[in-house]
C-alpha cells in the first residue's frame, strides 16, 4: 500500500503532465494541522520537504518535536522548510517570524513591518507571500484584489523579507468552473503586479490548491499546493466514532 505522500506526488505529476508541465514545477506543502508528529516525520522520511501549520501555538510545540524525532531517526531536519499558512494576527507576528521559514499569510503592512523588524533582529531572511482573497468572501482572510498592488508596493522592499509569491484559497463551492476561474485570477494578479510595479515576478510562487481542488490549481498554473487530508488522512478532531 502506497503512502499518502507518495499518492499525492503521483497525482501532482499526472495533473502537471496533463497541461504540459513537470512535477518539479509544483512544490507540495504538507499541512499538518492537528496531525500527530509521527505522521509528519513519516512523510518527511518519504520525501516531504515543506510542512505547513495553521496555528502558531501548535507549531511552537510540534516543530521542535518533529526535529527531535528526525534527528533520532538519523535524518538532518535542516532542509525542512516550515510554512505559516494560517491567519496571522499582529500580536503573534514576531513569534511567527522567529519560528517559520516562510509566512504565506501576509495581508497587511502592519504585520509585514513586524515580520521585517523581527527578521532583521534575528539575522534571517524571511520568505513571505501576500494572501489574496480572490473570491471576495467576507469570511476569508486575505487582501482584496483591488488593494494588492498597494500592499505589494509597501512590502516588497522591507528589510529582512523576501517577497516571493501570492497565496489564495479557492471559493467554497462545488462549481469547478468557478474554482478554476478563481485560480486563473491569481495568475493574472501576479502579472498585474509585475506590470504595474515594474518588477520581476515570473519566478514568484503561486500557492493555491488544497486536497479537494489542487489538480484544478495545477492546471491553472499553481506552483505550490497545500495538502493536508490527502497526505495525512482526516484530522483526529474530524473523525466520527461509530455508535452502535
Amino acid at each position: 500500500m502506497i503512502s499518502g505522500f507518495t499518492a499525492v506526488k503521483e497525482r501532482v505529476s499526472a495533473a502537471a503532465a496533463r497541461v504540459g508541465r513537470s512535477q518539479e514545477e509544483v512544490k507540495i506543502v504538507g499541512v499538518s494541522k492537528e496531525q500527530p508528529t509521527e505522521k509528519v516525520v513519516a512523510a518527511v522520511l518519504e520525501g516531504l520537504r515543506d510542512v505547513g501549520e495553521n496555528r502558531l501555538q501548535e507549531a511552537q510545540r510540534k516543530i521542535p518535536e518533529v526535529k527531535q524525532q528526525l534527528e533520532n531517526a538519523g535524518f538532518d531536519p535542516a532542509p525542512i522548510r516550515w510554512h505559516m499558512i494560517g491567519h496571522l494576527q499582529s500580536n503573534k507576528a514576531a513569534r511567527a517570524a522567529r519560528l517559520f521559514d516562510v509566512i504565506q499569510s501576509v495581508e497587511s503592512v502592519k504585520v509585514a513591518n513586524i515580520l521585517s523588524r523581527t527578521a532583521v533582529d534575528a539575522g534571517k531572511s524571511l520568505e513571505v507571500f501576500i494572501e489574496v482573497n480572490i473570491s471576495n468572501e467576507a469570511a476569508k482572510a486575505g487582501v482584496n484584489p483591488e488593494e494588492l498592488i498597494e500592499l505589494v508596493g509597501q512590502v516588497k522592499d522591507l528589510p529582512g523579507l523576501h517577497l516571493n509569491g501570492l497565496m489564495a484559497v479557492g471559493p467554497l463551492t462545488q462549481d469547478r468552473d468557478l474554482i478554476r476561474a478563481s485560480f486563473e485570477r491569481l495568475v493574472e494578479l501576479r502579472s498585474d503586479v509585475g506590470e504595474l510595479l515594474d518588477m520581476p515576478v515570473d519566478g514568484w510562487e503561486l500557492s493555491m490548491g488544497m486536497s479537494d481542488d489542487f489538480e484544478l490549481a495545477i492546471a491553472a498554473g499553481s506552483t505550490m499546493v497545500r495538502i493536508g487530508t490527502a497526505i495525512f488522512g482526516p484530522r483526529p478532531s474530524c473523525r466520527i466514532d461509530n455508535i452502535s
